[in-house]
């Protein structure tokens, strides 16, 4: 048995100006880097982490840098963790990609799990990513309780495999809040979901994705 501790990265600059940013890297806005701040003293107080793993993404390593830093563990990075891959969307303002790629984004906001963007990654391709990322570190940390920051979309994709949902209702299943903790058992591939987007030690800082996205 594996005790999995997913994050998704706090509030990035992107999240705050309305772009849409994939793999497109980006920072944490100051909330984001008080959002990290709040979630390391979280973590500490609640988990004692074996292993801390990231996007090579600078807004997720940032997001689990503060609890890294006090619990003396080393990020391990890993591009197999990154948000999904926009394509032509990438670091443009979400009204650009609804004018210039109007029937794929359409669908990304109307039926995301069946949804592709343009010239990138559909999110059926993301989330059998999803799966071998999360599979694989598993695989090397039995017994273990392992640290995992994300994004949004990686996150959502993946929920809806650990809870049996298919991808025609993704569209159902909300974005989990920026800096939010989502706790699982993975026995194989048996997954048991402990606690999902909990932002309570945010204490009302919560944040989303930039509205339209």
């Amino acid at each position: 048995m594996v005790h999995l501790i997913l994050v998704r990265h706090g509030q990035s600059l992107s999240n705050v100006g309305g772009f849409f940013t994939g793999q497109t890297d980006v920072p944490l806005s100051p909330l984001g880097e008080r959002q990290a701040e709040a979630l390391g003293a979280f973590l500490r107080h609640n988990f004692a982490v074996d292993a801390v793993y990231s996007s090579d993404l600078q807004r997720a390593c940032a997001t689990v840098q503060p609890f890294a830093r006090a619990a003396g563990l080393t990020i391990r990075k890993r591009a197999s963790l990154r948000e999904i891959d926009g394509g032509a969307w990438e670091g443009k303002p979400v009204e650009q990609i609804a004018r210039e790629y109007a029937a794929d984004y359409a669908l990304w906001r109307e039926d995301i799990g069946l949804a592709r963007c343009t010239g990138g990654e559909s999110v059926r391709q993301l989330q059998g990513r999803a799966v071998r990322a999360v599979e694989e570190i598993a695989a090397e940390n039995e017994g273990k309780t392992v640290l995992i920051a994300t994004h949004a979309a990686f996150l959502r994709a993946l929920q809806c495999v650990w809870q049996g949902i298919p991808l025609e209702e993704m569209k159902d299943v909300p974005w989990v809040p920026n800096a939010s903790v989502t706790e699982a058992e993975m026995r194989g591939r048996d997954v048991r979901i402990l606690r999902l987007a909990d932002v309570s030690f945010l204490h009302g800082a919560v944040t989303s994705l930039a509205k339209g996205i």
